[in-house]
């Protein structure tokens, strides 16, 4: 077996034992119960914020990522890159899905092709410490005082990145912080369609974290990190049940379906990438 294959084994396991650990601890029956009983309608509107955050403002927070390293795309393009990557990102790795972008963009627009790895790479980065301030607001909020250094912080780091790739990048910055919340709002309506709600400060606080953590490299997609984390971080503000089935209902939307979606756009995508 290759070294991709069993990263690939490893990363089922890894998911499948989380999932498993944390099922065990609670009433599959009443988990059950929840998806049978649940609200369609805040499912529908989550599975539509979800759809504009990975496809549209996805694509609109790549444009300036690449403005931010010499490299101008028109929407149009950044749209169809960032619907044809949503398949291989989802059903392969990240890393699979973003280097199939970056080929797609040199091959198709003529892209240098160290700035538009560089530009995904600020992109994730930019994910990354949009999370890291919602998560310092949710704790200031909750009466934390350190979330004020933490998210001054945040901004140092961005301002840190302005000051070296230009303005753009509090554009790329703003969507990416857009995008952090949009994925709140899934999780919310999640939430909601299983009967259930979370404090609004508890929810910037904790959640956020939960996507810090679904992004390390163990797992398939943050499946079983992001439940387990959800379960444990957020227990007192909703039932067990009712997070773990919003974390699932949330992995469902956010993960899987934008991936099943990207799959109508795959085979074009990677005909124009590989000729």
């Amino acid at each position: 077996m290759t070294r991709k294959r069993w990263v690939l084994a490893l990363s089922f396991s890894v998911s499948g034992a989380l999932l498993w650990l944390v099922l065990r601890q609670l009433d599959v029956r009443r988990l059950s119960a929840l998806f049978t009983g649940a609200d369609v309608a805040p499912l529908l509107a989550a599975v539509l914020v979800a759809l504009a955050v990975n496809g549209p403002l996805s694509a609109w927070a790549l444009q300036p990522a690449l403005a931010a390293h010499g490299v101008s795309l028109p929407y149009r393009a950044a749209l169809e890159a960032t619907l044809g990557h949503l398949s291989l990102h989802a059903g392969a790795t990240a890393v699979v899905g973003k280097s199939a972008r970056a080929a797609y963009l040199v091959r198709r627009h003529g892209a240098d092709t160290p700035s538009v790895l560089r530009a995904e790479l600020s992109l994730l980065g930019l994910k990354l410490v949009a999370l890291w301030a919602l998560a310092s607001t949710g704790a200031l909020l909750s009466g934390h005082g350190w979330g004020a250094g933490s998210g001054a912080l945040a901004l140092v780091l961005v301002a840190f990145w302005v000051h070296r790739r230009g303005a753009a990048v509090i554009q790329a910055f703003s969507l990416t912080l857009l995008m952090g919340l949009g994925q709140l709002a899934v999780f919310a309506l999640a939430l909601s369609a299983l009967g259930a709600s979370v404090p609004v400060a508890s929810l910037l606080f904790w959640f956020p974290i939960c996507l810090l953590g679904a992004k390390l490299p163990v797992s398939v997609m943050g499946i079983g990190v992001r439940e387990s984390l959800v379960v444990l971080l957020l227990r007192g503000s909703a039932s067990p049940v009712a997070l773990l089935g919003a974390s699932l209902a949330f992995s469902a939307i956010e993960q899987i379906l934008p991936g099943l979606l990207g799959l109508l756009f795959a085979p074009r995508f990677v005909e124009k990438t590989l000729t």
